[in-house]
């Protein structure tokens, strides 16, 4: 029953902010989430025993539509923004390919200044 809450949700938040992305959607809606249930408790796994449950198992937490509407910091990166992230890091071809599934990406690697190096995104 998440799926539709959480459309429900961003429908609200699209109708609130209408030049808003869906990344920036998403990014209001996972920074402004609860990792806690309705009593203030942990949020907890029913598929291993009720135990607290683990980010993988709960995701970013439960949504609290009020505050997503005005969460005061949104993150809009893009997926050029990511692959800038995984070049800064001197990734492998390899493994570049390994995260992003695709073989149309490639670090540039340009010298600025004596010492300072800096990547950036080949499409």
């Amino acid at each position: 029953m998440a799926t539709p809450h959480v459309s429900g949700v961003v429908a609200l938040l699209k109708s609130a902010h209408p030049k808003w992305s869906a990344v920036a959607i998403r990014s209001a809606l996972m920074t402004t989430a609860n990792p806690v249930d309705n009593s203030k408790r942990p949020i907890r796994d029913q598929g291993f025993n009720f135990t607290v449950a683990l980010p993988l198992a709960m995701g970013a937490g439960q949504v609290d539509p009020n505050r997503a509407l005005d969460p005061g910091l949104i993150y809009d990166a893009t997926r050029e923004d990511y692959i800038n992230l995984l070049c800064s890091m001197n990734l492998f071809k390899k493994r570049l390919f390994a995260i992003t599934r695709s073989k149309n990406y490639t670090c540039d690697t340009n010298l600025s200044g004596d010492t300072q190096q800096q990547n950036s995104l080949v499409l």
